[in-house]
């Protein structure tokens, strides 16, 4: 832009602040307010020209750089004038990018984006660079327990206040928005849930249900992620006959399916620990007790293993009540009862996905929920 045009777009938005003018918008001004704003410009025809004619070219000027829109009407003069504009709203400056942090080598080429990156992918960069650094276990695992492990240990929680689902969303970038340089980077791979269909299918499962053994036990599991990981990690000698996989909050409905010809005799739960994580199974096991179902119970171990290495991190819901947290926190077992309660009491939680892949790998202790 011209200094002269910089000039009578100055003095147009002091005219409109004269009316109150609220930047986000566009506000109108007619034409003695462009005359007004046009007279104001120090030097504004140096070469003695015929002052519509230069008031006419700077206008023609600044609608092509989109700061204004001038009105179809127009004065029916030797040089036609506009009965008025529209002035474009301001855009904010963008603040200059905060400092870049020394690079991991996995991700030096990331210094060649920071300057023009979103705040969002500038906060999930520097996570997994923290990360990086860190020295981590590089054991390959699904992709949300990563992100959980990442932007749950490394990233602020007011950015990312479910971070185990932060890479469901965040995927743009040359980073974010490549998965295969994604998985290469935090040594991960995708996982998927098991079909969905209307009907139980005894073979191949329908999205609630996976035919697993002949045993007459049913765990159910809240998420496909760590669904995924019990099932591809399950010792040689389980009893159970299904795992479950309880798409959130649906198992509350879901438990409904069950019948006499699946066998099930006995059914355990793993879910999140958060008020709605333990709300999914009360009601499902207040269900199982009208219907006269087995009844819902926790997995002891995977809960215990979820309060010994999970980091509690915001929850989506406000603290709990004193009565609800005693409540929900009865159906866990006795030992986990005192610091579930303080969690949900915080307004703090768990996920599940704590318990990945890599710690069912390497250990048994949580055999016990399966046999």
């Amino acid at each position: 832009m011209k200094h002269r045009e910089s000039e009578l777009l100055r003095s147009l938005h002091a005219e409109a602040e004269k009316k109150n003018w609220k930047k986000d918008r566009r506000t109108r001004l007619g034409l003695e307010e462009v005359w007004a704003a046009f007279r104001r410009v120090p030097h504004r025809n140096p070469q003695g020209e015929y002052e519509p004619l230069v008031l006419a070219q700077h206008l023609h000027a600044l609608e092509q750089s989109k700061h204004l829109a001038q009105f179809k009407q127009r004065t029916q003069d030797k040089i036609s004038l506009p009965l008025g504009i529209w002035l474009e709203p301001t855009a904010a400056p963008k603040p200059p990018a905060p400092p870049m942090p020394a690079w991991h080598p996995d991700i030096y080429w990331l210094a060649d984006e920071w300057e023009t990156a979103t705040a969002k992918q500038r906060a999930g960069y520097t996570a997994v660079n923290a990360w990086l650094m860190s020295a981590p276990d590089l054991f390959r695992v699904p992709q949300r327990e990563r992100a959980l492990e990442i932007f749950g240990r490394c990233g602020d929680e007011d950015d990312f206040l479910m971070p185990e689902k932060t890479l469901d969303s965040l995927r743009s970038g040359p980073l974010f928005g490549d998965p295969t340089r994604l998985h290469h980077v935090l040594r991960t791979f995708t996982t998927h849930p098991p079909l969905l269909s209307e009907h139980f299918i005894e073979e191949v499962g329908d999205g609630y249900y996976q035919r697993i053994g002949t045993g007459d036990l049913l765990l159910v599991v809240e998420n496909s992620a760590t669904w995924w990981s019990i099932v591809n990690t399950l010792p040689a000698g389980h009893r159970l006959g299904y795992v479950a996989w309880g798409l959130g909050g649906t198992f509350r409905a879901s438990i409904n399916t069950l019948a006499a010809k699946h066998a099930v005799t006995e059914i355990r739960y793993f879910g999140d620990l958060d008020l709605s994580g333990l709300r999914i199974p009360y009601a499902a096991a207040h269900t199982a007790h009208q219907r006269g179902l087995p009844a819902v119970t926790p997995a002891k171990q995977l809960y215990t293993a979820l309060l010994h290495l999970g980091l509690p991190r915001k929850a989506k819901e406000p603290p709990a009540a004193e009565q609800e947290a005693t409540e929900l926190t009865d159906w866990l077992p006795g030992p986990l009862r005192s610091k579930a309660a303080s969690l949900l009491k915080q307004g703090r939680r768990l996920a599940q996905e704590w318990v990945g892949y890599r710690y069912l790998t390497r250990t048994d202790d949580w055999h016990s929920d399966v046999i």
